[in-house]
């Protein structure tokens, strides 16, 4: 398989992944502003701030808006073509990614992203004040119907293990974002029970993860941060939960390079075999003994190594400048296996930062 057509599919899962978890997130928003509008004062940027928070795109807001409102948040995360993250930059990425291996992807599946471009391309911005249910809820029943189009009409070759891949890597570094912005926000040490606000924010937050019916179908009693947080980060069968991200990204990885466990091909392989150990041992008291932004944010730079470690393995075949010239050949144990001959770079976020960051590296 081409470098170029692997690249295109990763990234175009990625995009989808991303779009999918910025309109869910604002959706969700949107509903519990409805629920507490007669509780609690709602127009205040305590509501919206996090969502700019969990994107990590808070300087870059701050350079096009001068405050946290409910309209120029939402215009930002979905309609801005200056914001790389916004769902229409993210849509419009996916596309052309997906356009430029149309021969790879089935005619269903560009169809359906050509479509979904098309709806955010035509939208009336005003449709954010005007119908947000309904606008979101296409936005995310379009991209499920991509992901599921893909599920049900593509090869399980490489071209899907990459798919895979960026798609779970995605969603475990969404997830990670959303519970280190939301825990802090609503963790308070010094209260003692769990006001009715506090409990229809904690759903919220499940719900950002599609995750409140499963939750309860685990945990029978009234919802608290430590269970939260528990299900969140270590539950072994929800789809969005970081463990079971991390445990479908190991599988992914290890099928497009035939590694097993104790005999590895690639460093980017043994980074997310060492994650998924340490996830499997974790428990939620080794969390907050290290703290949990400490944990988190720890983890997210793993994630971001990983995703470096593809780029460098599968999508780019660079000599980096060390101690002395190394190249890293895919396929090599002996490099994999060698950290300390890769330069680890900063958190790669979109596809565009990850291609400059490698055209920095080569100067």
């Amino acid at each position: 398989m081409l470098s170029r057509v692997a690249e295109s599919m990763f990234w175009m899962s990625r995009y989808i992944e991303r779009a999918e978890n910025t309109a869910r997130f604002l959706d969700v928003n949107f509903h519990l502003l409805l629920d507490l509008d007669k509780i609690t004062e709602v127009d205040s940027r305590t509501y919206w701030e996090p969502l700019i928070m969990v994107t990590d795109d808070r300087e870059r807001f701050l350079t096009l808006h001068t405050d946290f409102t409910a309209q120029a948040v939402s215009d930002f995360l979905v309609f801005n073509r200056q914001n790389p993250n916004s769902v229409f930059s993210c849509i419009a990425l996916a596309r052309e990614n997906a356009r430029s291996v149309i021969e790879t992807i089935a005619s269903e599946m560009w169809e359906q992203i050509n479509r979904l471009y098309h709806f955010l391309n035509t939208a009336d911005p005003t449709i954010l004040q005007r119908d947000p249910y309904n606008f979101y809820r296409e936005l995310k029943n379009g991209s499920h119907l991509f992901q599921g189009i893909t599920d049900a009409t593509f090869s399980r070759g490489e071209a899907w293990d990459f798919v895979q891949a960026g798609r779970y890597l995605e969603r475990a570094d969404n997830t990670s974002r959303l519970v280190d912005v939301k825990y802090h926000l609503l963790i308070n040490p010094n209260k003692e029970e769990i006001d009715p606000i506090d409990n229809i924010q904690w759903m919220a937050v499940l719900k950002s993860c599609s995750a409140l019916e499963a939750f309860r179908k685990v945990y029978l009693s009234r919802i608290e941060p430590e269970t939260v947080l528990q299900y969140l980060v270590l539950d072994r069968q929800f789809p969005r939960t970081i463990y079971f991200c991390v445990a479908m990204l190991q599988e992914a990885l290890w099928r497009i390079s035939g590694s097993r466990r104790r005999d590895f091909s690639t460093n980017a392989d043994r980074l997310v075999g060492k994650l998924e150990a340490e996830l499997n041992y974790t428990t939620i008291d080794d969390i907050y003994q290290l703290g949990l932004h400490t944990w988190l944010e720890d983890l997210q730079k793993k994630l971001a190594r990983i995703g470096d470690q593809v780029y460098q393995t599968y999508f780019s075949y660079h000599t980096f400048q060390d101690s002395e010239d190394v190249v890293l050949a895919p396929g090599s144990r002996s490099n994999a296996l060698s950290s300390g001959n890769v330069k680890v770079s900063r958190a790669v976020w979109s596809q565009s930062d990850s291609s400059q960051q490698q055209q920095q590296q080569q100067q």
